[in-house]
């Protein structure tokens, strides 16, 4: 068996599901976690003039939000 590592775009995500699923291919998906950069997080602070000290990581956020409303 051979593994491949790869990367898929957003819109041809289905198709290159349904072409390892006629070849009988195994996979598992995985959503890559972002970083903002800093200077996206100084543009952001900026646009909106909240301090840093009220921000929460995205991930923290994330699975609160995950938790509270089933997702």
């Amino acid at each position: 068996m051979t593994t491949f590592n790869v990367s898929v775009p957003e819109d041809k995500t289905s198709f290159f599901l349904e072409v390892l699923e006629l070849i009988g291919a195994t996979y598992e998906a995985k959503e890559r976690e972002f970083q903002l950069t800093e200077e996206q997080k100084n543009f952001l602070l900026r646009q909106n003039d909240v301090p840093i000290e009220d921000c929460l990581p995205a991930m923290d956020l994330y699975e609160s939000l995950k938790g509270k409303y089933g997702l």
